[in-house]
């Protein structure tokens, strides 16, 4: 019995407290009816898609107690809390809500929502509200005053989507004035809001949040710079403010924000040098400054102990190695350095990277072998395209990384073979490795069909041997680019059942033997792969492909330099979406009727090098790129522009187009390439043409019977890079207006008529590469007295065939300095001139289009190519560029003449340097400054009047390949330097007054006699002439004296047509003087009547001579 007293004892007073407890607590949770009904008034008023509603449709008045309603929390009975986020809510929310009745509130959510109307300014009457979530809740306009009164607020989020415009904005109140009271906020996001205060003005106004942790203001259109005052806000973790015009520098002082974890500034148009003290926060886990062009900096040595995880200096303009001390980042994930200016060689310290996921090293300078990376385990993602990485991949680079998804080593000099291990990569998805130097064979690989690849792109290599088998077992495969190659053998296209996803097939420019199927039946059709692009040129097709008819989803399509004859089918038009199509060099004859109210989409046509006659096509309104060159066109359309509206580049070259050249040409805004060479247009040149220059890059003229003056108005935006009028009956004088064209890199104005001075005004053009004035009427002496511009980038000089006299100037020689370059330096450039049409060629991808092309272009290219993977289109991109489709680039060439030397370079080497000034009246000695050009490869000074000793510094042109000083008056031995230039394949010293024996002990007297022939004093082989006894005859000496006087052997030609033997020609014989003023006055007049006579300057003995020579060229 006690036992029991005592049991109750203890038992009753628990169970009370007990009960008390739960009491309490089911106060606290059950709904007070008024709550109920205020929640009830707000469902009512609020318009939203019950099928999709996972809150709101479940409220229910059945339902007594809602604290238990979804989105509902309730403390005491009161909400406290309300979560209607995701619930589509659409019509608006009212000042007049019964939300706002719901005055214990602390925490409301409603983001992701389509409201569509302000912000209630009745927001300010929940005063207890500490977390505030607005984000994408669709409310425009102005950001009511009144939030600024809800002074208990932890957490505001007034954020926005990035890809809408902005619909919210801080102008009248400001972020100022929003903030004044907030001085317990902790987090604050107004992304996507916009704020119209500068860079002072918004950062002194959140310097009041002393409590601060969390700052998001991305995309809120901030400018100026990020003010000091910032850094009072110590308690920072997070910051936020990508996409703004900031446009200043990154603060010091954010190196001291000891707590910091995040810092995103992306694409903030940030300037300067980044504090490398960022980097060593120790709680800096995500640093992200990406896409700030004109950002520099480097990386620092990382210490010990450091979080960060994820580093992405993209865009930028950070440069320098990475150092050894990357290893320390012990928890990178994510690291990308793509399109930077890093260089130096990749540390082996980057394989002890164990946690990295992705690896972006693109578009840098970065040189050497790729270190080991096979013990990144958690590796997914690895790009070191476009570097100048070097060495061959071992299988054991990549081995056991079994989470990796995309390798792309595209764009480098890799070399060797190619090992097969890289295709049987569990988890491999993406391999790139195109435009490398990788040789050889590729080896098959076994069990194909269970792995994931489903692109590979091995294009522009020199791989050779069989296509294995196996990639057409591949059962995922999309895309497979084995173009520009050495691949040899045949192909038979029916191998291509057995991969139904393939959408992308590049064989082009191979040694293959395309063979295409018959297609008997409709099932071998309909089992054949839907192709988008099918890239097959020089693949020794003989006809258009039948199964193309069927291939309604074609993107682009390449046939180029292949057998095939006759007509274009009609039907490869029609193709809605075909926006490339290239069928240049076969033999096609005709365009294939009806070609009435034909729509084509084309952006890309090429039919260059085939038969085509008549009127050029105009049915591509969307043109960007034509090339109808090479063909038998004969008639262009006066109103071109107003059916091809958009071109970019456009070449008409080579074909039978006669007339005028059109105004029509001046109206493309877009154009950057018109080429009409090799045509017969005649008249003037359309003076709209040398005034619209701002956007025109290549214009080139060259081979047409233009005549008149070209206009000195060019435009003061000149952009040209090439401007070539080669080749037409042009007069007057060079436009002095050229020089506004600071761009210009080749200027070809050779065989035409004009006729002043040598243009020192192109010396202002420091681009300058190619100057070519050949045979024109061009006097006076060759210098440039006032002007001490330099010449830097010249290497070709061609002033020949002109009436330049005096002597060379040495100074102008001298300014020459890319002729002057060193080997080395040669060699580390080698490549060929071209004309981007694209700034930064090299780099550009897909996504810049909208920098090159109308935008609306680009958008309706997007829709047409029906939203393809970004990584598809990117490739086939890359590859038109580097194979200079798209326009992307334009070769120049050039003829080098010379005797026994007639070199038409169609790719010009930009290394080649090449000097001709035959064929003019200089005189004088080489200029020692002409001998230090020790770069050239062809000097040619033929045909002039230089006299004196070869400098014994001709040595110096150790690079030199053709050498041509005939018909001057250079005396004295030939130095035995001469013998140094290894390179020398072309030398002609005839007609000249040269002495002594012939150098021996080199391949000079492999030359034939005809290179020394005309100089009496020579001797020794290749001539026949022996050198006697004592080697040579004593030389003359080199100075000389310019007389006027004539020796009897030199009497003029004019002799035989004069009459009266005895009143002239005895007083010409015994009277000195009058002989002298007649030759002078009658060769004076000669030249005049005839101006194919031009005066050539010989040197006899110690006199010196003017005699007149029909000019042939």
């Amino acid at each position: 019995m006690r036992t029991h007293q005592i049991f109750l004892a203890f038992f009753i007073p628990f169970w009370l407290i007990n009960l008390s407890i739960n009491i309490d607590a089911a106060r606290n949770h059950y709904c007070f009816g008024h709550q109920q009904l205020l929640l009830l008034q707000l469902k009512n008023s609020l318009i939203f898609n019950p099928a999709t509603s996972k809150k709101l449709v479940h409220w229910n008045k059945t339902d007594d107690d809602c604290c238990q309603w979804n989105g509902v929390t309730c403390n005491k009975g009161q909400v406290v809390g309300l979560d209607l986020s995701d619930e589509l809510i659409s019509g608006g929310l009212h000042n007049s809500s019964s939300l706002f009745n719901l005055q214990y509130l602390q925490n409301l959510n409603l983001a992701h929502n389509e409201f569509g109307s302000s912000i209630p300014s009745t927001f300010g009457k929940l005063k207890n509200l500490r977390h505030l979530n607005l984000s994408n809740a669709g409310f425009v306009g102005q950001i009511p005053a009144e939030i600024s009164q809800l002074t208990k607020l932890v957490a505001l989020d007034l954020s926005s989507s990035f890809s809408t415009q902005h619909t919210l904005k801080l102008v009248k109140p400001n972020i100022a004035m929003l903030v004044q009271n907030l001085t317990e906020v902790r987090e604050l996001f107004l992304d996507g809001v916009k704020i119209s205060d500068e860079g002072k003005e918004w950062s002194q106004a959140l310097s009041s949040l002393r409590k601060l942790r969390v700052l998001s203001m991305s995309y809120c259109n901030l400018t100026g710079s990020i003010d000091s005052s910032i850094s009072m806000l110590e308690a920072l973790e997070v910051i936020r403010l990508n996409l703004n015009n900031i446009s200043g520098l990154v603060p010091e002082s954010f190196s001291s924000f000891s707590n910091l974890k995040v810092l995103e500034l992306r694409d903030s148009r940030l300037s300067g040098y980044f504090p490398n003290g960022i980097f060593q926060i120790q709680s800096l886990n995500v640093l992200d400054v990406s896409t700030n062009h004109d950002l520099h900096g480097y990386l620092p040595k990382f210490l010990q102990n450091l979080s960060l995880h994820t580093l992405k200096l993209d865009n930028t303009k950070f440069s320098g190695q990475i150092p050894d001390s990357i290893s320390n980042l012990k928890h990178l994930s994510t690291l990308n350095l793509s399109s930077c200016q890093f260089n130096g060689t990749l540390p082996t310290s980057m394989s002890k990277l164990t946690q990295i996921v992705e690896l972006d090293l693109s578009f840098n300078e970065f040189s050497g072998p790729i270190p080991s990376l096979n013990i990144s385990k958690n590796l997914r993602y690895f790009s070191v395209l476009h570097n100048n990485l070097t060495g061959s991949i071992k299988s054991s680079h990549f081995e056991g990384l079994l989470h990796l998804l995309n390798i792309n080593l595209g764009d480098n000099s890799l070399f060797g073979k190619v090992p097969s291990s890289l295709f049987t990569l569990p988890s491999l998805q993406e391999l790139t490795l195109s435009n490398n130097g990788f040789q050889g064979p590729l080896d098959e690989f076994s069990n194909a069909s269970s792995f994931q690849l489903h692109l590979v792109d091995l294009s522009h290599n020199r791989l050779e041997g069989q296509i294995p088998l196996s990639f057409f077992q591949l059962k995922g495969l999309q895309f497979l680019q084995l173009s520009e190659n050495e691949f040899n053998g045949s192909i038979h296209l029916d191998v291509l059942h057995n991969l139904p996803s393939l959408h992308t097939l590049g064989l082009s420019n191979n040694n293959l033997s395309v063979y295409i199927p018959p297609f008997n039946d409709d099932h071998s059709l309909s089992s054949f792969p839907i192709m988008k692009y099918l890239l097959l040129a020089s693949c020794k097709l003989g006809e258009f492909p039948g199964f193309l008819r069927n291939q309604s989803q074609l993107h682009a399509l390449d046939l180029s330099n292949n057998q095939i004859h006759g007509p274009i089918p009609n039907w490869i038009w029609r193709f809605e979406s075909l926006v490339y199509l290239n069928l240049s060099k076969n033999f096609l004859t005709s365009l294939e009727g009806p070609l009435e109210n034909l729509n084509s989409n084309l952006y890309i046509l090429d039919l260059h090098s085939n038969q085509l006659p008549g009127s050029i096509p105009t049915f591509t309104k969307y043109a960007v790129h034509l090339d109808y060159s090479s063909n038998r066109f004969s008639y262009v359309p006066s109103t071109l522009d107003k059916y091809i509206p958009s071109l970019f580049y456009f070449s008409l070259s080579n074909n039978s187009l006669r007339g005028n050249i059109d105004d029509s040409f001046c109206k493309f805004s877009s154009l950057r390439l018109l080429d009409l060479s090799y045509n017969s247009f005649k008249g003037s040149i359309p003076k709209c043409l040398t005034r619209k220059n701002s956007t025109l890059r290549v214009l080139n003229l060259a081979k047409n019977k233009l005549i008149g003056y070209v206009s000195d108005r060019i435009s003061s935006s000149c952009n040209l890079r090439f401007l070539d009028l080669n080749s037409n009956t042009l007069v007057g004088p060079i436009p002095k207006s050229l020089s506004n064209c600071q761009k210009l890199q080749v200027l070809n104005l050779g065989n035409n008529h004009f006729s002043n001075e040598f243009p020192c005004f192109l010396g202002n053009i420091a681009t300058l590469r190619v100057l070519i004035l050949r045979s024109n009427r061009l006097h006076g002496p060759v210098k440039c007295q006032h002007s001490n511009r330099n010449w830097e980038m010249l290497h070709i000089v061609d002033l020949a065939s002109n009436n330049f006299s005096g002597m060379v100037s040495g100074s102008l020689l001298q300014r020459w300095s890319r002729m002057m370059g060193d080997d080395n330096e040669a060699h580390q450039k080698f490549g060929n001139l071209f004309f981007d049409m694209f700034d930064n060629h090299d780099t550009i991808r897909f996504k810049d289009l909208f920098t090159v092309i109308d935008k609306d272009l680009v958008i309706k290219l997007n829709k047409l190519l029906g939203g393809e993977p970004y990584s598809v289109i990117d490739h086939i991109f890359a590859y038109y560029v580097t194979a200079n489709e798209l326009g992307g680039r334009y070769l120049d060439s050039v003829t080098i003449v010379g005797k026994n030397l007639h070199l038409n370079y169609i790719k010009i080497p930009s290394i080649f340097t090449a000097l001709d000034l035959s064929s003019n009246h200089l005189e004088g000695p080489i200029p020692e400054e002409l001998v230090n050009l020790r770069a050239l490869h062809v000097l040619n000074l033929s045909h002039n009047a230089f006299s004196g000793h070869i400098p014994s510094s001709i040595g110096n042109l150790m690079n030199l390949e053709s050498m041509d000083l005939s018909y001057n008056n250079l005396s004295g031995r030939i130095p035995t330097e001469i013998s140094s230039l290894y390179f020398l394949s072309v030398l002609n010293l005839s007609f000249n007054h040269l002495v002594g024996e012939i150098p021996t002990g080199s391949q000079i007297q492999t030359f034939d006699a005809y290179s020394f022939e005309g100089n009496d004093g020579l001797c020794g082989l290749p001539l026949t002439k022996n050198c006697g006894d004592n080697g040579m005859k004593e030389p003359l000496s080199p100075s000389s004296e310019k007389k006027t006087s004539i020796n009897w052997s030199f009497l003029s030609v004019e002799l035989g047509f004069t009459f009266g033997f005895g009143l002239i020609i005895l007083p010409l014989i015994f009277w000195k003087r009058w002989r002298l003023w007649y030759c002078k006055n009658m060769d004076d007049l000669l030249h005049k009547i005839f101006p194919q006579l031009e005066f050539v300057y010989e040197q006899q003995g110690e006199q010196r001579y003017r005699n007149l020579r029909w000019n042939r060229s």
